[in-house]
């Protein structure tokens, strides 16, 4: 999450929102992530009963419900599993939807105007098209899109004539927008060849106006403002390109009284992304061989920058690539401050496309048009924001008494010892509603809960689990055939990739074995230890030893007292060495359990040390039970068996 005009990491809201669409609008999974610092990671899990085909996956803060719906993050992703034919698009691929944009918001009559026109079909994707402008029925101009459908073209309108659009693929005619009698005309001029954006002003002869303000912003950073003077009904001006950062820049023309008349958006960019170059050790790799590569990140100037990196490696050959798609640079700078579906977004930053600045001028006539309207400006109040900030999770409901009665001014007191201690208590409102905000805990955890009436008199507490999730903006694109093609072989090849990882990781093979009697001794209702893996070369009960129950981390009830066991490290860095054979040969990191269930040994910080009953140490001989999981020995902590009602 970013926030500001430069795209800084937001601490501003620490809950995230992610939820997975499908085509016809549900809502099938919905999570909510911990994001203290302005990154959160998670996953979604698909059952196999999943439908293939397009969805949507949607992400934002509560803070952001304040806004449209149409800002928050989205992005179409195709689920496949399949090698069965796509269905037919349910829409005739002659329909077309041509829309027509004027540049600055309006066409003015008796001047030379610039129009900006897109073609869609009802499929929601781009159609090339060409046609006639039309002047009562007479043709006195040619258009022909340029770009995924987008297009420009200029005429002057004339006072009492009608204007129409003809499409030679399909024989449709569109009505262009009626020109306004009197108005102002703003006209930008942004070429990749030069260092300022040119500005015309035009305005109608009868137009008492003699100066206009003109204010140019990105992302709330005010670049330029200036006074124009437009007696003489045209005027031009310049600002320097290196105002402003990268991104869209917001170019506003005003009358003196500050109502907005005019605008345009256009595309800096000062090519200043981060250089990453990444390196391998060899030309070369063998199947199933190591790959060592170096990452270097620099800004434009050569400088090495501090990032934050992802990395995944696929077969070219398998998945489909579209090197046009969504990227970060272009859906921070762009497609974030757009609306509505954006086609190949990563085309416009790919410098190896020559006509990329041209097509982006085009998306910001198009799709970044703006319109205002004299009233809409003199009543525009800035809303008070309905959503607050979020720090954390919320628990609302009601507190009712024995009869089912709400008990207003009543109060809820809430209590959480993990994974810090938390407490927080709120009086109810009206029908004896709460809502106890910014609590910190993760998936299932433990807490208490108390309600009281006014008097002191103990209350029922009723938790409210529902949530209303923000509608949806519009509905998906059917079906991409060239998205979908790529897949097909990657899914062709699955069966034998699966057989491959088999012959290599027999622990995730399955085998169906005899009947066997197994006999071993019983285990004392007081040793809470291993009831898979045996007792182990090394236990020790941790519960009702207070010099172990006050220890902070798990690993250091290890610590010192288990003969050939080292451990070092602190905080979330820790490393185990069991002395053996296995150690040497595969590595050092032992099998790390809790409860005979593995887990990576940095999720032991997430496990308090109070929760803990025992712990078993393998080593040797012992170890054969994991198989080669317990190569370099193994430890197993086993938690106390808490009854407490457990809170979702």
């Amino acid at each position: 999450m970013t926030a500001g005009p430069f795209h800084q990491a937001s601490s501003l809201s620490n809950t995230v929102y992610v939820e997975l669409i499908d085509h016809e609008g549900e809502i099938l999974q919905y999570h909510r992530l911990f994001s203290p610092d302005g990154f959160a990671s998670g996953h979604l899990a698909l059952p196999d009963s999943i439908p293939f085909g397009n969805y949507l996956l949607r992400a934002y803060t509560n803070w952001m419900r304040n806004s449209e719906v149409e800002y928050f993050f989205q992005k179409q992703i195709t689920i496949v599993g399949g090698i069965e034919d796509e269905e037919e698009n349910e829409f005739s691929k002659d329909a077309i939807d041509l829309q027509f944009f004027p540049e600055g918001g309006n066409l003015i009559e008796g001047l030379m105007n610039k129009v900006a026109f897109k073609a869609i079909g009802r499929d929601g994707w781009s159609r090339n098209v060409t046609g006639e402008i039309l002047e009562n029925g007479n043709v006195i101009r040619q258009f022909k899109s340029h770009h995924l459908g987008m297009g420009v073209f200029a005429f002057i309108p004339e006072k009492g004539k009608n204007y129409q659009a003809r499409v030679k693929e399909t024989g449709q005619t569109i009505n262009l927008p009626n020109p306004l009698a009197s108005g102002i005309l703003l006209s930008v001029t942004n070429s990749p060849k030069s260092t300022d954006l040119l500005i015309k002003i035009q305005s109608s002869k009868d137009l008492e106006l003699q100066q206009v303000l003109l204010l140019a912003q990105t992302r709330g950073l005010i670049g330029a403002t200036s006074q124009i003077d437009i007696s003489n009904k045209i005027a031009f001006a310049k600002i320097p390109k290196k105002e402003f950062p990268s991104g869209i820049n917001q170019i506003t023309l005003m009358d003196e009284m500050g109502t907005p008349m005019a605008e345009r958006l256009v595309f800096i960019d000062h090519q200043d992304q981060i250089q990453i170059s990444v390196k391998p050790d060899k030309m070369s790799y063998a199947p199933r061989d190591s790959v060592h590569l170096d990452i270097e990140a620099k800004d434009q100037n050569g400088n090495p920058v501090i990032a934050n990196f992802s990395l995944n490696v696929v077969d070219g050959g398998q998945i489909y690539l579209d090197e046009n798609g969504e990227t970060i640079q272009s859906y921070l700078l762009m497609s974030s401050e757009l609306k509505g579906h954006l086609e190949s977004p990563g085309y416009y930053f790919n410098p190896e496309n020559q006509d990329r600045e041209e097509a982006l001028d085009l998306l910001m006539m198009t799709q970044g048009w703006r319109k205002f309207t004299i009233l809409e400006a003199l009543e525009g109040n800035i809303p008070k924001p309905i959503y607050p900030i979020e720090k954390g999770l919320t628990v609302k409901g009601k507190l009712l008494d024995k009869n089912q009665n709400p008990l207003v001014g009543g109060s809820v007191s809430y209590l959480s010892l993990f994974p810090f201690s938390d407490s927080k208590m709120v009086q109810t409102t009206e029908n004896g509603r709460f809502e106890l905000n910014d609590l910190v805990f993760f998936d299932t955890t433990n807490l208490i809960m108390q309600g009281k009436s006014e008097n002191g008199k103990a209350g029922f507490i009723f938790i409210d689990t529902s949530f209303l999730s923000p509608k949806i903006s519009n509905r998906l694109p059917l079906f991409n055939s060239k998205i979908a093609a790529l897949p097909k072989s990657f899914l062709s090849e699955s069966e034998l990739r699966k057989n491959s990882k088999k012959a290599f990781d027999l622990d995730n093979s399955d085998y169906l074995l005899d009947g066997v009697e197994v006999k071993g001794k019983k285990i004392e209702p007081n040793y809470t230890g291993p009831k898979i893996y045996g007792e182990g070369s090394f236990k020790m009960q941790v519960a009702g030893n207070p010099g172990l129950e006050n220890q902070q981390h798990p690993l250091e009830l290890v610590r010192g007292r288990v003969p050939g066991v080292q451990v070092s490290g602190n905080g979330s860095d820790w490393k185990v060495l069991i002395q053996g054979y296995g150690s040497i040969k595969n590595g050092t990191d032992p099998l790390i359990m809790i409860d005979d269930i593995p887990i990576d040994i940095k999720s032991l910080l997430t496990i308090p040390v109070q929760d803990i009953e025992s712990y078993t140490v393998w080593k040797g001989p012992d170890t054969a039970v994991f198989g080669s999981r317990g190569a370099n020995g193994a430890i197993g902590f086993y938690t106390k068996k808490y009854q407490w009602k457990k809170l979702h």
